[in-house]
């Protein structure tokens, strides 16, 4: 089967246009789920005043923590990490 020049254009355009397509559809996701981090985080600096009897060290050391996590976040290197500390802290707590 022999592909004139024509058609091979019109093959790579439509391709390029399917790869525009899902990575637009690709930012919108993610532009998304950043807007819905963003107002998760809200959510919990508010939840935070709501704590009593915290000490200062369990205060400072989950900060760091959660500073720890959000550099780490760009670079893809994160959710391994979380995902084990998460298990550990419901079993500690009684959880899953």
């Amino acid at each position: 089967m022999k592909i004139t020049e024509e058609r091979l254009k019109q093959i790579i355009k439509e391709e390029l246009e399917r790869v525009d397509e899902q990575e637009e559809a690709q930012e919108e996701s993610d532009t998304k789920t950043l807007t819905a981090f963003r107002k998760f985080l809200l959510e919990l600096s508010k939840d935070v005043s709501r704590l009593k009897g915290v000490s200062t060290n369990e205060i400072k050391t989950t900060a760091q923590l959660i500073l720890n996590v959000l550099e780490s976040m760009p670079k893809g290197e994160v959710s391994r990490y979380v995902a084990q500390t998460n298990k550990f802290l419901d079993k500690k707590l009684g959880g899953k």
